[in-house]
This record gives structure tokens, sequence and C-alpha cells, in this order.
């Protein structure tokens, strides 16, 4: 998968939740060692407007989506 795939999967997987909305890509990584992409992002929660920064990982291998968190600015 190349950037923009992943890019547009986590966009996906984090709309589906339904209280927050993809806001903003920070970074995008990938661990050689572990085949991953990591991603850092900020979404926007639907019920305040507030913004906050989130972290996750997609397996480049399986296309698996692991290890949502919040993470402090």
């Amino acid at each position: 998968m190349n950037k923009e795939e992943i890019i547009k999967k986590a966009t996906e997987y984090v709309n589906l939740f339904g209280y927050i909305q993809w806001n903003e890509l920070k970074t995008i990584n990938f661990d050689n060692d572990s085949s991953t992409w990591i991603i850092s992002f900020s979404a926007k929660q639907n019920d305040t407007s507030d913004i906050f920064s989130y972290t996750l990982e997609i397996n480049e291998v399986s296309g698996d989506i692991s290890n949502m968190q919040m993470i402090d600015d």
C-alpha cells in the first residue's frame, strides 16, 4: 500500500466511530521492522467540536488497524 491508500484507510476507519471525524494528518511513518504504518492525526469530537490528537497503526501486510489511542499534545 502507498501513503495515499493508508491515509484513506485510516480516515475511513476513524470516521466509522461516529463520535469523531478525521480532521488533519499530522505525520505518517513506516516501521520496517514490524511492517507497520504509524499515523498521527487530529480528529474533531462531534458533540463538542473539540479537536484531539490520536495515533493508530496499520499493518502493511494484513491491512489490520490497531492501537488507536488519544495522545496528549
